[in-house]
C-alpha cells in the first residue's frame, strides 16, 4: 500500500520547472536566498510604500539593502565560484548527510503543553507556552523550498504538520528564508494566530499572503514590543541575510529575546533564539545587556566551510556559547532538513562537547518533546544514534 503523502508533497507540480534548474534555485533559496527563474506566490512580496519608507530609516540600511553588523562575505569559499560551490553541495553524496533510520522523535499533543514548557518542532521551530500566552516560532513543517521534491525534512522529524498546530498568541519569525519562514504552515495556521513579531519588511510576505496589517509588528534590532502582561520581545541582530528571489537582503534578519517579568510565584526568566547567523560581536553584546540568560537556543547545523560566516562553524558556536555563558544551552537548526555537506548527527555531537568542555548544561530534546525551559535540569543524554 503506497503511503499517505504528507501535506506539503500534494501541491500541483508546475509547469515548464526542469527539475535540475529547480535544484540549483532551491538549493540558492535555502543557503543563498535566491528563488530561481519562475515567479509564484511562496515567493512573498517585496516591501514597498510606507514599510519601504520605514526601511530606508534603518541604520542598518544602505545602498539599497540590509547590512551586517561586520562587513563579511556570504561565500567564504577557496578557489572556486558560489556556483561551483552550489553544484557541489546539490551533487554531494557523502554518507551520512541524511540519516538511514528514521529520526527518533515524539509526538506529543500540542495542547498537552503546559505553563513554562518548551517543545522543538525541529530544525529551528518551536511552541513555548509561558506568562499565559502561547506562542510559535518559526514552525517550517514543510518542504524547506518552494517545490516539495526538493529539501523535504527527515523521515522522523516530520511528526508535526500545520493542522497539529494549535491557536497562537504570538508567532516569532527570525527571517524570511524557506526553512524558516515556510508558506504552506503560514497559510494554513493564518485564522489561528492573534500577532506576527518579524524583522522589518518581512511583513511584506505576510500581507500579500492575507494576513492583516494590524496583527503584524516589524522590529529592527534592539527594538522591543509587548505581548500579554509580562512579555518584552526584542529583536536582537545576528550575522546572516534575507530573500526569497534573486534579490538579497531587503528584509532584516535576526534573533529574539524573550524576557518575561516575574508574577506571583513565577521568576522572572529569559529567552534567547539566536536566529541564523554566524559568529560576530553581537554575542557579546547580547550578553553585557542580558547578563542572566536562562536558556539560550543556539543554531548549530548546516553550516560549511563556504558559508562560515553566517552560520556558526563548530568552533565558533563554542565561542559564541562562551560569550553568551547562559544557565543552559540548546542547539537547533539541525536534525530535521540536509541542506549542508555535513554529516546530519554532528552538530549535535560538537554541541554536547563544547557545552562540556565550558560546564554549560545541555537541554538536547528531541523533536516532539517538551520541557521545562528554565529549570536548568541536565538534559545531555543523546537522543541519536551513533550510526547516523
Amino acid at each position: 500500500m503506497p503511503r499517505e503523502l504528507h501535506f506539503y508533497e500534494k501541491k500541483t507540480p508546475r509547469r515548464g520547472l526542469l527539475r535540475g534548474a529547480g535544484l540549483c534555485a532551491l538549493g540558492l533559496a535555502v543557503t543563498g536566498g535566491t528563488g530561481g527563474a519562475y515567479v509564484n506566490e511562496e515567493m512573498g512580496a517585496a516591501p514597498s510604500g510606507e514599510r519601504l519608507r520605514r526601511i530606508e530609516a534603518s541604520p542598518h540600511w544602505r545602498d539599497g539593502a540590509f547590512r551586517n553588523l561586520l562587513d563579511v562575505p556570504d561565500f567564504t569559499g577557496k578557489r572556486r565560484s558560489s556556483w561551483r560551490a552550489m553544484l557541489d553541495f546539490l551533487t554531494d553524496r557523502t554518507v551520512g548527510i541524511e540519516p538511514t533510520v528514521r529520526v527518533p522523535s515524539i509526538k506529543t499533543p500540542l495542547a498537552d503543553v503546559r505553563e513554562g514548557e518548551l517543545l522543538w518542532l525541529g530544525h529551528s521551530g518551536f511552541f513555548l507556552r509561558e506568562a499565559g500566552l502561547s506562542i510559535l516560532v518559526d514552525p517550517a513543517l514543510g518542504a524547506a523550498s518552494p517545490v516539495p521534491f526538493a529539501f523535504k525534512p527527515f523521515s522522523g522529524a516530520d511528526v508535526y504538520q500545520p493542522a497539529d498546530l494549535p491557536a497562537a498568541d504570538l508567532l516569532l519569525i527570525t527571517h524570511d528564508h524557506y526553512d524558516h519562514l515556510d508558506y504552506l504552515t503560514i497559510r494554513a495556521i493564518k485564522d489561528r494566530v492573534r500577532r506576527v513579531v518579524c524583522p522589518l519588511g518581512v511583513g511584506a510576505h505576510f500581507e500579500y499572503w492575507g494576513w492583516p496589517a494590524e496583527r503584524i509588528t516589524e522590529l529592527d534590532w534592539f527594538e522591543s514590543t509587548r505581548a500579554g502582561e509580562r512579555l518584552l520581545v526584542t529583536l536582537v541582530p545576528s550575522q546572516h541575510f534575507s530573500g526569497r528571489t534573486l534579490k538579497r537582503n531587503t528584509t532584516l534578519w535576526g534573533g529574539f529575546v524573550l524576557e518575561f517579568a516575574a508574577s506571583g510565584d513565577a521568576a522572572a526568566k529569559t529567552l534567547y533564539l539566536s536566529g541564523d547567523g554566524g559568529y560576530g560581536p553581537h554575542f557579546s553584546t547580547i550578553a553585557r545587556r542580558w547578563p542572566t540568560i536562562d536558556l539560550a537556543v543556539l543554531e548549530d547545523g548546516q553550516y560549511n566551510t563556504d558559508w562560515s560566516t553566517i552560520h556558526l562553524m563548530p568552533a565558533h558556536w563554542r565561542q559564541a556559547l562562551q560569550d553568551l555563558s547562559p544557565k543552559r544551552v540548546m542547539p537547533c537548526h539541525n536534525a530535521k532538513y540536509a541542506l549542508s555537506r555535513h554529516v546530519w548527527t554532528e552538530p549535535l555531537e560538537t554541541a554536547l562537547e563544547s557545552a562540556r568542555v565550558l560546564g554549560v548544561p545541555a537541554a538536547l530534546p528531541k523533536i516532539g518533546q517538551a520541557f521545562d525551559w528554565a529549570s536548568g535540569a541536565d538534559m545531555s543524554a543523546a537522543w541519536w544514534p551513533k550510526q547516523p
